[in-house]
């Protein structure tokens, strides 16, 4: 399983932190690949269709997504573009919600992931940022803590942690 960190970042920055006993590489191939993003963007209670994700890998290319609400079929769809491409040690990239179109509905943050072997694992420090208020970094750190637990339970059924 992994190990949560409370945020510790910036008063308008998400910090979180967790130790996946993987490969690093394994890691990194999770957040890149779209074939694997599909079994855990999102938190729990949502799906990513793996019609619904796109991924350009390199500096400058986009990437699209779209979680769905299997209940309602309530789509959210979210993007940005690459800025900072270095496998298997870190992506940065921006990140919007965005309209079925493709134009953005909310502000714009950047999110930096970085890996980092640990422990016979692999640890990962997520940052995002800023954001507008309290309210706001809070709803994506519910978000993402449970999608990290989904990253998890995929890591150990496909990677054998």
């Amino acid at each position: 399983m992994t190990d949560p960190v409370s945020p510790q970042g910036e008063e308008n920055e998400l910090l979180l932190v967790r130790h996946f006993p993987v490969p690093q590489q394994a890691v990194y191939d999770a957040w890149s690949d779209p074939s694997h993003a599909a079994d855990w963007w999102g938190p729990e209670g949502f799906t990513v269709p793996a019609g619904h994700v796109s991924i350009d890998g390199r500096v400058g290319g986009t990437y699209r997504a779209c979680m769905v609400n299997p209940v309602t079929g309530d789509e959210l769809w979210w993007g940005g573009t690459l800025r900072e491409v270095d496998p298997p040690n870190r992506l940065a990239l921006t990140m919007d919600r965005q309209a079925p179109d493709g134009s953005a509905v909310s502000a714009e943050t950047l999110v930096s992931v970085d890996f980092s072997p640990h422990g016979g694992g692999t640890e990962m420090t997520f940052r995002q940022g800023p954001f507008a208020d309290r309210r706001e970094l809070n709803g994506h750190q519910a978000g993402w803590n449970s999608a990290f637990d989904r990253l998890a339970r995929y890591l150990a059924r496909h990677r054998g942690a």
